[in-house]
């Protein structure tokens, strides 16, 4: 069984980090490392797409802010609306992030008359950086406790073994990422973008099946599922229209 950390915050001097902020941050900066890398290598200026990923970041934020607000805790944030603002208490939508994130990159890019398609798949390909060390803050932080189990990826929580739902996206993430990195770049239009739908959507659905509902963190449903589950089920369907889209990948940059 994995270890339980309990330690959300550390002090350096009179500053208090706050240490999934701390994560975040840093799955930020690889993120940009990764970015440039691609953009040397697919000869798009890193300068826009720095300038699109600030963007994209501010939009991102307050659309996981916003859809967790309303689709995970709006009773309680209906009672403390100050509340709100308070994200480093938690409290953010990945999916959230991810569809208010994405509608602003394409709105940058038709703005600034981009490639579209080389743009969606050098994010892609840099997006696990991302992923995998913003998620393993959320199993740090104990973000996104499981149900109880004795398997040997549990992690030991104070009340007996769960899993660590943070800490298996941040697993799938690390296996997208060996995946990209590991093969050589593929030239085909499209291929990081639709893999990532049809890879991502599955693992993200099946999930939150194991999402605790015996703890503090909320645990909404409609319907049986989750409001991430609904997003991957529409994500998975894009990632297949992607493959018609791009006739299994024939067409080359």
């Amino acid at each position: 069984m994995l270890p339980y950390f309990d330690r959300n915050e550390f002090y350096v001097g009179p500053l208090t980090i706050h240490v999934w902020g701390l994560f975040i941050a840093l799955g930020i900066f690889g993120f940009l490392f990764m970015l440039r890398r691609e953009a040397r290598a697919r000869h798009i200026s890193f300068d826009a797409l720095l300038d699109m990923t600030i963007w994209v970041l501010i939009a991102a934020f307050v659309g996981a802010r916003l859809s967790h607000v309303f689709f995970y805790e709006p009773t309680y944030f209906l009672a403390h609306p100050t509340e709100i603002i308070a994200v480093w208490n938690g409290g953010l939508s990945s999916l959230g992030g991810i569809f208010v994130g994405t509608l602003t990159a394409i709105w940058y890019v038709v703005r600034h008359r981009l490639d579209i398609t080389r743009v969606g798949d050098s994010i892609c390909r840099a997006l696990p950086a991302a992923w995998i060390i913003g998620r393993f803050g959320c199993y740090i932080t104990h973000m996104h406790p499981g149900v109880h189990s004795t398997a040997f990826f549990a992690v030991a929580y104070p009340d007996g073994g769960r899993i660590d739902l943070g800490l298996l996206e941040s697993a799938v993430w690390l296996v997208i990422g060996i995946l990209f990195w590991g093969l050589p770049r593929s030239p085909r239009r499209g291929m990081y973008i639709t893999v990532i739908c049809l890879l991502y959507a599955p693992t993200r659905f099946a999930f939150d099946f194991f999402r605790a509902s015996d703890t503090a963190m909320p645990d909404m449903r409609y319907g049986g599922f989750t409001p991430a589950q609904f997003g991957m089920a529409a994500l998975f369907i894009f990632g297949i229209f992607l493959v018609f889209k791009f006739k299994f990948f024939k067409k080359t940059y």
